[in-house]
């Protein structure tokens, strides 16, 4: 019985151990990443990708921010169509759709609207947090996909698990949907659909962020929604 207590609280303690380095990394992640996106723009590329969004494109609860999304999704291209690509990371943490029209678009660098580019966007999940009118939402977003290029990837917003910020999700989830079916040249991006039912240890250190695992299904849904190939006509 001793033997059994003594096991019992070194797994308590380890995991105590664990979650403790977990939200350390927490904590340094934002910072960390952001300077990864610094380096990683300064890269010379074949294609552009310009990633727009927040959290979710800079890749917070990944250790490793090139398995966000963003950087998944710069892997894919480069392994399909055998292409080095060139990643400018706009995304912000915190930013919602608004921010984003007011301060990511006007930062787009030349040539993303060039045939040889890729524009990808998620945006929304902050929204849901601050419940951000439906309208607001809608007109913000319709702005923003206004001037996107043609063949450009928006995604609506992904499943966020629980309670009411899960049922705001799904209703802007379906306005994306709506604002982006009303561009036909944009290409839709199914991110609600990829995230249902996401599994603890696809969570980040934060427990609401994705982990380099759980950003795998999002990389898939911007991937799946990639053209035939990169360097021609998208719309």
């Amino acid at each position: 019985m001793p033997r059994l207590r003594t096991l019992v609280l070194a797994g308590v303690l380890g995991f105590v151990a664990v979650q403790a380095r977990r939200l350390w990394l927490a904590t340094t992640m934002e910072t960390d990443h952001a300077a990864y996106w610094r380096r990683r723009r300064r890269s010379p590329g074949d294609v552009l990708l310009v990633a727009l969004g927040d959290s979710l494109a800079q890749g917070l609860g990944a250790v490793h921010p090139e398995r966000s999304w963003a950087g998944r999704l710069a892997d894919a291209i480069e392994a399909r169509d055998g292409v080095r690509v060139r990643v400018v990371n706009l995304g912000v943490t915190g930013a919602t759709v608004a921010e984003l029209r007011a301060g990511q678009l006007p930062a787009v660098p030349d040539g993303w609207d060039s045939p040889d580019a890729v524009v990808a966007l998620a945006i929304g999940t902050n929204d849901a947090a601050q419940d951000t009118p439906e309208d607001d939402f809608r007109r913000d977003l319709t702005a923003v996909c206004a001037a996107l290029p043609a063949g450009a990837l928006v995604a609506d917003v992904p499943d966020l698990q629980r309670g009411v910020v899960q049922q705001r999700g799904r209703r802007l989830a379906e306005i994306a949907r709506e604002v982006v079916a009303a561009r036909p040249d944009l290409r839709p991006v199914a991110l609600e659909a990829a995230t249902h039912r996401v599994r603890v240890w696809e969570a980040g250190p934060d427990l609401a962020h994705p982990n380099g695992r759980g950003y795998r299904r999002y990389g898939a849904a911007f991937t799946a929604a990639l053209p035939l190939r990169t360097g021609i006509p998208r719309a």
